[in-house]
């Protein structure tokens, strides 16, 4: 009899979140990946992906200013090419885009290295039956590709039960009533001064010169899936300070889409940067528009 409870409990609590967790009034839109992927009905003339790089490379309003287009920033933190893929594959069901401006650095293509947690699975498993996302969810968490598992796949959110306990539904339901679209303005890019920092150093560090398979596999399902839906894909990489990226350059140059390489950015000027690799406000606004003059 317990036994039977036990897994009652489990089916019955599976399924209702595998409601819950996809309604977008219990989104916690404090959170990139989750703001993401509650957008629903737009149509953007562009889209920025990519990591924290991608998230705080411009600004958005600026960029929307300059180009006379509508566009929206998919960059998130901590974002390896595993969570950019299966972002758009989600995006791309309720929304549209025309062009998508991928964001590629030698860190994104060596992710497990570069990244604390290359992959946040636990993003994605309310949207289990999308077929990207359970293709990728199995990759990455073997149990998951059992057959067993697929007799019972809402035995899963008790993988991950600390993002999806019944703790975490009354915080998301409090959530739902005063938490505000933290990313409207800004159109999903960085807002807001810098903190001030002083007169600061910053560390410089080298990447890695060579891709992992794994990471290039998914850079190609990217361009791959945007193509497929009629989308151009436009390459460019954000500024490290003090850093040309010239492994980068050469590895991209055997693809034949379009890119942008900040030749004529001030890499040496440490006013335009919070650490090596991600922008200060004033380093946006110049990329911004060396991106604009540059297009």
């Amino acid at each position: 009899m317990w036994i039977g409870l036990g897994v009652a409990f489990i089916l019955g609590y599976g399924a209702f979140c595998d409601y819950f967790f996809q309604q977008r009034q219990y989104l916690d839109l404090s959170e990139k990946k989750q703001w993401i992927l509650a957008q629903q009905g737009g149509s953007y003339d562009y889209a920025v992906l990519g990591s924290s790089r991608a998230f705080g490379a411009f600004d958005m309003n600026l960029l929307d200013s300059l180009t006379g287009l509508n566009g929206i920033n998919l960059g998130a933190n901590g974002s390896g090419f595993k969570d950019n893929y299966l972002i758009l594959s989600v995006f791309l069901k309720s929304n549209q885009i025309k062009k998508l401006f991928l964001q590629v650095d030698m860190a994104s293509l060596n992710s497990k290295t570069s990244f604390s947690n290359e992959f946040h699975a636990f993003t994605f498993m309310p949207f289990w039956e999308e077929v990207e996302i359970r293709e990728v969810l199995k990759e990455e968490i073997p149990i998951l590709a059992n057959p067993l598992s697929s007799l019972a796949p809402q035995w899963r959110y008790f993988y991950f039960n600390k993002y999806f306990s019944p703790k975490e539904v009354i915080r998301r339901a409090k959530l739902s009533e005063k938490e505000g679209d933290n990313y409207f303005k800004s159109k999903g890019g960085i807002s807001g001064k810098d903190k001030n920092q002083g007169e600061k150093q910053i560390k410089t560090y080298n990447l890695p010169t060579i891709a992992d398979p794994v990471d290039w596999n998914y850079l190609i399902k990217i361009i791959s899936k945007a193509e497929a839906d009629g989308i151009e894909v436009v390459f460019f990489t954000a500024p490290r300070y003090q850093d040309r990226q010239e492994a980068l350059v050469e590895l991209l140059s055997i693809l034949p889409n379009l890119k942008f390489f900040p030749e004529d950015f001030q890499i040496s000027n440490v006013s335009l940067f919070v650490d090596q690799g991600h922008l200060s406000q004033e380093g946006r606004r110049q990329f911004t528009f060396s991106f604009y003059n540059a297009n």
